[in-house]
């Protein structure tokens, strides 16, 4: 158990606040979290930290807390301890709230390496892993009976240090971190051929997030005293001087490699600066402090390409800012600490070996069991969302949550998607998106109207390059092409069909004697009667001047045809009715059937029925003559 104390002296009063510090890093996380991912998954990671955190506070209590502080079975693994009961001492009730707030920040380094892509379901059962059993386990190995100052965990007894937690907390959850974004693999379009980086939505907000984790840094490194002390004062000169150092060394680096200082980059730099500072920062001075922090800033640039190299998708860079950052300052406390500080190791060396141990140690348990208990979950309940879902956000796929900014780029990317700009956006008045929305409605109406005037311009060129000016019909080409389709129908079917040739007998003399607008003013009305008698289907067109053709399918026998030119015949009988006067015309028609087995082309065809009219007219002239198939 952790030491008692009969009142709320100044000691319980400082872990205490120290305890809100460490709680205020939850609100870091989300901010830094939420900020650098993409907009249409912020809502989802930041519930998925305030989820851990709830879950890490109710089951640390229940069971991790006895693992971690319970009695000890050999250093290993404690027994159940239930921390809270009415009468519990002031100081022991401290000890545990300080504790489950350490528990917390463990469990939260996650959240933002598997974010955009991991269920919001299998999310928690890596914080129920991590905080009921992981954590726990590598913590009793280190801290168990350190309350006391005795050394109950293995770890501990062989002399390993971690004064707040370089290892226990920041590296386990960077272990676990890397273990899961193994098993569910990089997000869509992050790598490969046509692979990028992926920008978050908000960075000044992610900036935010990191100020209030260094704030709440003060608090983890300082509260670990578990005292108000003379050592307080320089552990947080120290956090301070090594994230300041991180970040400097991190600019420094990323603006030499990439030729620009990026922000994820300092981000990444300030917090592997925290986070390495934990492991020693009671045990050095301020020089070695900064070295601590301007290596660890170094590590994470240095670890971040080399993740992006191997195709690793850490969204936020936990990884290398918790793991490699957390291990580098735990092997520091060898080689920077004052010697006289070492429990067991008689020289700098001989710790080095022991930090090592630890290091490795946690670290295998860390990522070799979640990584193990994840792969064969994932073939049972896959862990990653579809790609679907991925693409339209967790947000929406896992909450049903979005905003107005998100539903207006949903809405664009289905226009883009869709390549249908018919329909306008729409969005919620009086948000942020209203305004972009306005806008982009106003583009798409300008290209709708652009569009459709072009496709009225096509429309009209096919017009003109498959149909007659004056009458409107089919012209000579689009009844061929529609020919040479109906032969070849006839060829594959049962049923033949029949071409007729029309030629107006009279014609020229009422374009000599009316005129030649006359003359189109009736070729018009023509076109108009024999339309009127015609089958739905049948293809009518006009040939040139005063010559016009028609296509008629499934015609088995000469019926059909025969009819059509009977009532064409009879329906030109009747004199025409002309602005310039009144005009008699006739016509000869030449009929040639084709079918299923008849070989010849369209081109044949219409010569055969070409024939006939000319047979038609040295028949006397307005009559039909007919050649079989």
């Amino acid at each position: 158990m952790a030491p008692t104390s009969t009142g709320l002296d100044p000691h319980v009063t400082w872990v205490l606040l120290s305890s809100f510090l460490v709680a205020l890093m939850q609100a870091g996380f989300a901010c830094l979290e939420s900020g650098m991912v993409r907009a249409k998954n912020s809502i989802n990671v930041a519930i998925k930290n305030l989820v851990d955190f709830c879950i890490s506070c109710a089951l640390f209590t229940l069971i991790g807390y006895g693992l971690m502080y319970g009695p000890s079975i050999g250093g290993w693994i404690g027994l159940p301890d239930f921390p809270l009961d009415p009468d519990s001492p002031p100081a022991d009730v401290t000890f545990f709230i300080f504790q489950a707030m350490f528990c917390g920040t463990a469990a939260t380094i996650i959240s933002g390496a598997v974010s955009e892509r991991m269920r919001f379901f299998g999310y928690i059962l890596v914080t129920v892993l991590t905080a009921a059993v992981i954590y726990p386990v590598a913590g009793h190995w280190v801290w168990n009976g350190a309350a006391h100052g005795v050394a109950g965990g293995w770890l501990a007894q062989m002399g390993f240090i971690d004064f707040a937690g370089s290892t226990v907390v920041h590296s386990v959850g960077g272990w676990v971190s890397l273990a899961a974004i193994l098993v569910i693999g990089p997000r869509i379009g992050r790598f490969g051929q046509a692979g990028r980086p992926i920008d978050g939505h908000n960075l000044p907000m992610a900036t935010l997030g990191v100020f209030l984790l260094w704030f709440g840094f003060f608090g983890f490194n300082g509260g670990s005293t578990l005292a108000l002390n003379a050592s307080v004062p320089i552990i947080i000169a120290n956090t301070a001087l090594a994230g300041a150092c991180g970040g400097l060394a991190a600019l420094a680096a990323s603006w030499l490699t990439q030729g620009m200082p990026r922000v994820d980059r300092i981000i990444n730099g300030v917090l592997a600066g925290l986070v390495a500072s934990c492991a020693g920062c009671n045990v050095m001075g301020a020089e070695a402090a900064m070295v601590v922090g301007l290596v660890a800033g170094l590590l994470v640039v240095a670890s971040m390409r080399l993740l992006e190299r191997l195709e690793i998708d850490d969204v936020i860079g936990a990884v290398p800012s918790h793991l490699v950052a957390g291990a580098w300052g735990t092997l520091a406390v060898a080689l920077l600490a004052r010697p006289d500080v070492f429990p067991t190791a008689d020289s700098r060396l001989h710790q080095l070996v022991i930090q090592a141990t630890g290091v490795a140690a946690v670290g295998l348990f860390s990522f070799g069991v979640p990584y193990v208990l994840l792969r064969l979950l994932d073939r049972v309940m896959p862990l990653r969302v579809s790609a679907d879902d991925e693409r339209i956000g967790l947000n929406i796929a896992e909450h049903g949550a979005g905003t107005a900014l998100l539903d207006l780029v949903t809405q664009m990317d289905q226009h883009t998607r869709m390549g249908d700009f018919s329909r306008p956006v729409v969005v919620e008045p009086e948000t942020e998106a209203h305004h972009i929305a306005t806008f982009y409605n106003a583009v798409l109406e300008k290209v709708t109207a652009e569009s459709d005037r072009r496709h009225q311009a096509l429309a009209r060129l096919h017009e003109l390059a498959h149909s007659d000016a004056l009458t409107g019909l089919p012209n000579r080409r689009m009844f061929f092409e529609s020919l040479i389709r109906a032969v070849a129908r006839a060829r594959r079917s049962a049923h033949g069909g029949a071409v007729l040739y029309f030629d107006l007998d009279g014609f020229k003399a009422v374009n000599d004697t009316l005129g030649h607008e006359a003359g189109d003013e009736l070729l018009l009305q023509v076109a108009a009667r024999m339309r009127a008698v015609l089958r739905e289907g049948d293809l009518l067109a006009r040939l040139g001047g005063d010559e016009f053709a028609l296509v008629i399918e499934n015609a088995d026998d000469d019926e059909a045809p025969v009819t059509v030119a009977e009532k064409v015949l009879d329906a030109l009988e009747e004199p025409f009715l002309l602005r310039a006067g009144s005009a008699r015309v006739g016509v000869s028609i030449g009929i040639a059937r084709f079918g299923a087995m008849e070989a010849e082309t369209a081109e044949a065809v219409l010569k055969r029925a070409d024939a006939a009219m000319y047979d038609a007219k040295l028949a006397g002239k307005n009559t039909w003559r007919l050649v079989a198939a």
